[in-house]
């Protein structure tokens, strides 16, 4: 399991978020999100509509990096 926030995965706030895979993670990070954060849910929209591998190829590295809790 590893946990990290909302902001470290390209997010607004500092809630955390934990999942035990990146596919996990992802879609985690998707609903919250689409919950909390309208705005930055259609700018992730609107960047996955122009390069669909962008957030990943930024994203997954850091998610790599993160220790297990």
């Amino acid at each position: 399991m590893k946990t990290m926030t909302c902001k470290e995965l390209g997010g607004a706030c500092d809630q955390k978020l934990s999942a035990e895979s990146w596919d996990e993670m992802v879609t985690t990070m998707t609903k919250h999100v689409m919950e909390k954060h309208p705005d930055v849910a259609k700018e992730m929209e609107k960047m996955h509509n122009e390069d669909p591998q962008k957030w990943g190829k930024e994203m997954k590295p850091k998610w790599e990096a993160t220790s297990n809790d």
